[in-house]
């Protein structure tokens, strides 16, 4: 039994909803080279979150996930390994940044307390999806 269906399993015990969130990556929805892997696990991972979404809202719950963009963490260490590094990451994102771990916390937080949001896949990539950047020298 997955970790999903032992959740569901259990709301329905208690007959009183719930919400899931799940993390899933950019990548995702975009092709970046080397990270097929990845684009396979959390495209198939969207899927699951839209279909299970449709199976459980006439039981109250509500399954959503957040689509990250490269985070600062110490799991992107080798990524982000000089200032050059960094400094080429950031260009690939619109508003210039990397993502912070805490905003990706409080989008999952967002996404638990609304309840009204089910089936979603909310970004948080500062515009890596949805608009390419400006890119100067």
């Amino acid at each position: 039994m997955s970790k999903l269906q032992a959740f569901v399993t259990l709301r329905k015990k208690h007959d009183n909803g719930g919400s899931a969130v799940f993390v899933s990556s950019v990548v995702s929805e975009s092709g970046v080279a080397f990270h097929e892997a990845v684009a396979a696990a959390k495209g198939g991972l969207e899927s699951l979150v839209r279909a299970s979404a449709a199976t459980h809202a006439r039981d109250g719950i509500r399954i959503n996930a957040v689509r990250s963009g490269l985070m600062d963490t110490k799991a992107a260490a080798h990524l982000l390994r000089n200032e050059q590094s960094r400094k080429m990451a950031q260009k690939q994102y619109p508003l210039g940044e990397l993502i912070q771990p805490d905003q990706v916390a409080k989008a999952i937080l967002f996404l638990l307390e609304e309840a009204q949001i089910t089936g979603q896949i909310l970004s948080v990539d500062g515009g890596f999806n949805a608009i390419r950047p400006l890119v100067t020298i």
